[in-house]
């Protein structure tokens, strides 16, 4: 006696005697060919090792088809035996199939993949219901401190095995790796961003050909930049393909660049400075600074006479004064300076 569940119909008890009108036998071939199921691989003929039983699995769609035409159009039994190789039981197996799905020589001849293929098979059911997969992946998304949960902790969470977990999470594109490291922003760094997007939003190519672009990396010589892995046995540890060198009295130093438009340059290396080194380029700081001084005055009092004429109807006021600072061009010594040849350079590029 079967109990047939879980259909659009109301639960029914067959027998396995019974026969099943055409309606019912319809339906049930299609809710059987709607059921979504995994894709399986085709059976391929192979030989039957010694000592298996022969089950029928063993036999192509083309012999099956083969034995099924022979059986359509009357060919003996022994025939079909002597030239596909199936037995009898397997030959009435094959007809009876066929004409439980539909086949029916008397009518047509015609034979589809249908009425010899393999049925699909349900394989063993899921331990894990949809809810607790799915629920399992939301948690994971939910914060910075959930995407760092490891698999047994999610396992233990939501109640099912370590290897279970880490299945939903492979299956889910899911993947252990290290976190993406960005430098923070605060709030007034946010907005000062924003606001230089809005403020260029609208410039041109030719706007920004004359922008010049910097930046700087920290550099250690004979290492590697982050955290690196390499395969290895147990075995292999002294091993040189998997030993790397640690030196003392390494170098490290800041490397600086700059580019434009169409232009290249310069870049400078620091390194660890001295006290005779700054000493140096303060000097050198302040030597470009007397000889740029005219240069910078001229250009103020040009723009200061344009400005006041502009104010003459109104009286008072005192008088500017001109003073070399870092608003009218002076270069000023901020942290660690260039060298005087690569200031010079740099200098060139904006000036143009």
């Amino acid at each position: 006696m079967i109990l047939v569940r879980n259909t659009p119909f109301p639960p029914i008890f067959y027998s396995s005697k019974m026969v099943l009108t055409s309606d019912l036998a319809i339906a049930a071939r299609l809710r059987e060919e709607s059921r979504v199921r995994k894709p399986s691989k085709p059976l391929q003929a192979r030989p039957i090792p010694a000592g298996i039983r022969d089950n029928g699995r063993r036999y192509s769609i083309a012999q099956r088809t083969q034995c099924l035409s022979y059986l359509a159009i009357g060919v003996s039994r022994d025939k079909i035996r002597e030239i596909t190789g199936i037995p009898y039981p397997t030959q009435s197996n094959i007809l009876k199939k066929a004409r439980e799905r539909g086949f029916d020589p008397s009518t047509s001849l015609q034979i589809v993949d249908y009425y010899v293929e393999d049925r699909q098979k349900t394989g063993r059911p899921k331990e894990v219901a949809e809810s607790t997969r799915q629920a399992l992946l939301d948690s994971v998304a939910v914060s910075r401190a959930s995407r760092e949960q490891t698999a047994e902790v999610l396992a233990y969470k939501h109640g099912v095995s370590y290897s279970t977990a880490l299945n939903i999470l492979r299956e889910a594109g899911y993947s252990s790796v290290k976190p993406t490291r960005k430098p923070g922003l605060s709030k007034t760094q946010r907005a000062a961003r924003l606001q230089f997007c809005l403020d260029h939003q609208h410039w041109t190519l030719e706007d920004w050909k004359k922008v010049i672009w910097t930046d700087e990396t920290s550099v250690i010589l004979g290492a590697h930049r982050g955290a690196v892995r390499l395969w290895r046995r147990a075995d292999e540890g002294a091993s040189k393909t998997v030993i790397r060198n640690r030196w003392k009295g390494y170098s490290e130093f800041i490397f600086w660049g700059s580019f434009s438009y169409d232009h290249k340059g310069p870049c400078h290396i620091y390194k660890k400075e001295t006290v005779a080194d700054k000493r140096l380029v303060v000097a050198e700081l302040e030597a470009w600074n007397r000889d740029l001084e005219p240069s910078m005055k001229a250009e103020w009092e040009i723009a200061t006479e344009e400005r006041r004429a502009k104010l003459r109807k109104r009286s008072g006021g005192r008088k500017p004064m001109w003073k070399f600072s870092k608003a009218t061009g002076k270069s000023e010594m901020r942290h660690k300076m260039l060298s005087l040849s690569s200031f010079v350079v740099f200098y060139s590029m904006w000036r143009r």
